[in-house]
């Protein structure tokens, strides 16, 4: 082999050893990029799980607590027209005692003559609805309140008529004092101690 050759196949040699070498460096970086994209990308898709569970379960308690609200609110509007029912129900027994006259005559003359007895007076005027007016006996009527207080009493009756479903408004005659005694009236002073005893009996303590 000539020296020509030789130098020549030495290079060669050099040059094959040292581009395997960068072959093989080349090789092992590359699966040492892979590696550590391999391990960057299953980090990132573990956080993407994570937050994707953490966002689930963020919807999915907003969720339950939308329908809880829901379920609660529209318990409380059946509640409240159950209430409202009862109310409805009692005003309409109370204004049906008009009707009944063996009981609402009675409470006519209680109702006025507890009136006068709180006024204290010896005259009196007395303002009762349209109804009444026409029905009822104003002498008889006059007469039992005497009985009940025990004492003659003066009654003026007022030509306007109560708005009302009953009972009636007792008034000095200058009309600067004044008793009101109506079903109405009777009706509302109990209308918020009704409310509450009545979700107590249908409710318990959920009321």
């Amino acid at each position: 082999m000539s020296e020509t050759s030789k130098f020549t196949e030495d290079i060669l040699t050099v040059a094959k050893e040292k581009g395997q070498t960068i072959v093989a460096e080349a090789e092992n970086e590359t699966q040492k990029a892979l590696q550590e994209a391999k391990t960057r990308l299953s980090r990132e898709a573990e956080e993407i799980i994570l937050n994707a569970k953490a966002e689930a379960e963020g919807i999915r308690r907003r969720q339950m607590s939308e329908v809880r609200h829901k379920v609660k609110l529209q318990e409380q509007l059946e509640k409240d027209q159950i209430l409202t029912d009862v109310l409805e129900q009692t005003k309409k027994r109370i204004a049906d005692i008009s009707d009944d006259e063996s009981k609402y005559f009675p409470y006519l003359v209680s109702s006025i003559a507890n009136a006068i007895r709180e006024l204290g007076l010896e005259e009196v005027l007395v303002q009762l609805n349209a109804k009444d007016l026409k029905r009822v006996d104003k002498t008889k009527l006059e007469r039992e309140v005497g009985k009940k207080l025990d004492k003659r009493v003066k009654v003026e009756w007022s030509k306007n008529p109560l708005e009302a479903s009953g009972g009636a408004i007792v008034s000095s005659t200058d009309g600067k004092t004044r008793i009101v005694s109506t079903l109405d009236q009777k009706f509302e002073a109990l209308e918020s101690k009704l409310l509450i005893e009545a979700g107590r009996t249908l409710f318990g303590n959920n009321a």
